[in-house]
């Protein structure tokens, strides 16, 4: 996965891309001349069975790869929101924002190892107006270990800076 992550000083914004191994989109590929030959066949023959067949197959292959040969995530946070949206290169889903009520929680799953690193699915919370924890964005890419504590480190500046500017300042009482 390529992941680039930066932050602005108000928003820490993480874009996640696939990266697809040749083999996989090869497949997805063939897969998707697969269910052209089924459209063009029905057409000829006057098959509308095989025609909705073939077009469900295009659909469903076609969106995913779409996904593994474009695929993309944009995350943007700052202290009171998180908005995402997911890019299938010519198509794009609308922004979403949803709102962080007093703390934001990142909750990690592990997946699959990927070049002898351990990959991450990024699951983030917040609280609702009961005070429960609620989660508001489930990443469908992964990210190192070492992105995530990139990441990490970023949110914490965000915090760090909006709470109080002078939190780096602060003397500490050893008793």
């Amino acid at each position: 996965m390529k992941v680039k992550i930066e932050y602005d000083g108000t928003n820490v914004h993480l874009s996640i891309e696939a990266e697809t191994s040749r083999l996989a989109k090869l497949v997805m590929f063939l897969l998707n001349a697969i269910g052209i030959a089924l459209i063009i066949i029905a057409i000829l023959e006057w098959l509308l069975a095989l025609l909705i067949m073939g077009a469900l197959w295009v659909l469903f292959f076609g969106w995913l790869t779409l996904w593994n040969f474009f695929g993309r995530e944009l995350i943007t946070i700052n202290t009171r929101s998180l908005s995402y949206q997911q890019y299938y290169g010519f198509f794009k889903t609308k922004v979403e924002k949803k709102a962080v009520n007093r703390a934001l929680n990142i909750s990690l799953i592990p997946t699959l190892e990927r070049q002898k690193k351990k990959h991450f699915q990024l699951i983030f919370e917040t609280f609702n107006e009961f005070n429960l924890p609620e989660e508001i964005y489930r990443t469908s890419l992964p990210i190192s270990e070492t992105d995530l504590e990139l990441l990490k480190k970023s949110i914490r500046l965000l915090y760090i800076k909006k709470v109080y500017p002078d939190y780096i300042k602060l003397s500490y009482l050893l008793n």
